[in-house]
């Protein structure tokens, strides 16, 4: 695809990156995460006018940053203002942005008490990843449990399950009630946060693979943002799993994808019809839907995605970004604007996203 990239360096590993939500217009500031650093920091963002290079319109200028205790693992939007942080060390935390015609500020407003920990030896367990719906927040952990608390009042947790006896490496919100999770070994569970753990539906999913004798660990899950009951899964093998949760049994549809790991999966927001994937290999992918070739009298409102070996004569696959050679760890997608975040210590800013 034809699209005006642009890499920033920055000189931090980042780990996770989003833009900050507008309302009536296309966002010009993002939030960074980073992970391996001697000190980790969330950083606001803005982008400025490039007077320097030619080729280059504008370039992001830090405003303010918050220093970590250790790597930073989640980042979520609770509100437009407020963003809820998931960090190695087993805290969550929530971040407000005031923003201004000079210079934007972030500061930290609340912090949890440890979330996760492993048992035996007393210590903290990474918070691997986080969930945002409403108010409430999910988090998962490598001790294998999962929180859930208001953004109202961090340090009292609303509920806490334990689904799994390991790491859990995703987790995604279905609806206020449900939320699935994924484990090392490629299991997902159906969870409701209405229950306690002993009243909870043994309901499990599982990652397909083209060795059936391997286990394909989920890396990054989502949901289609109009038809939440398709649940699509990025797994450690590069493959794309889609289920659609009103009949769980099966996999509705498997793609062969990237040759390595996925990263982050995630849908445009205001265009359900495109889906972008990342990859260790340092490449993001878009998947647009091929609406020319789906018949309309068989669609009857279901997702193209759930269509089986259909799938990828469905959906048209462009390289947006390639030949980065170090992972790509994180994206997030606004109006015609994509912005990445990877292991080569850079932001890669892509235009005109058709």
């Amino acid at each position: 695809m034809a699209a005006n990239v642009s890499s920033h360096f920055i000189s931090e590993k980042i780990s996770k990156v989003r833009w900050l939500p507008e309302e009536l217009q296309q966002s010009e500031r993002f939030i960074t995460g980073s992970w391996d650093m001697n000190t980790n920091y969330v950083r606001l963002w803005r982008l400025q006018a490039n007077t320097y290079e030619q080729n280059v319109e504008q370039t992001p200028q830090c405003s303010d940053k918050v220093a970590f205790e250790n790597d930073i693992t989640g980042m979520e939007f609770v509100n437009n203002d407020t963003i809820a942080v998931g960090c190695a060390d087993g805290h969550l935390s929530l971040l407000s942005v005031q923003r201004a015609v000079e210079e934007d500020q972030i500061w930290r407003t609340a912090r949890s008490e440890r979330l996760h920990e492993f048992k035996r030896s007393c210590t903290a367990a990474p918070c691997t990843a986080l969930a945002v719906y409403g108010s409430d927040i999910a988090t998962v952990g490598e001790d294998g449990s999962v929180n859930v608390l208001n953004a109202n009042n961090l340090k009292q947790v609303k509920l806490t399950l334990n689904p799994d006896s390991m790491a859990l490496l995703s987790v995604t919100y279905v609806n206020q009630n449900e939320l699935v999770t994924a484990n090392r070994m490629g299991v997902m569970r159906m969870l409701d946060v209405r229950v306690a753990n002993e009243a909870q539906k043994k309901i499990s999913l599982y990652a397909s693979c083209q060795d059936a004798k391997s286990s394909n660990y989920v890396s990054a899950i989502t949901t289609h943002p109009m038809q939440q009951h398709v649940l699509i899964c990025g797994c450690e093998e590069g493959s794309i799993s889609v289920w659609d949760l009103r009949n769980m049994k099966y996999p509705a549809s498997y793609l062969s994808a990237h040759n390595s790991p996925i990263t982050d999966i995630g849908f445009h927001r205001r265009n359900p019809n495109k889906l972008f994937t990342a990859a260790e290999g340092g490449e993001v992918w878009m998947w647009s839907e091929n609406n020319m070739a789906f018949d309309t009298d068989q669609k009857d409102g279901n997702s193209v995605w759930i269509c089986g070996d259909r799938v990828r004569a469905l959906v048209n696959v462009d390289g947006v970004l390639t030949n980065i050679r170090k992972a790509i760890n994180s994206f997030d997608v606004q109006g015609s604007r994509l912005i990445c975040g990877s292991d080569s210590e850079a932001i890669y800013l892509v235009n005109d996203i058709q």
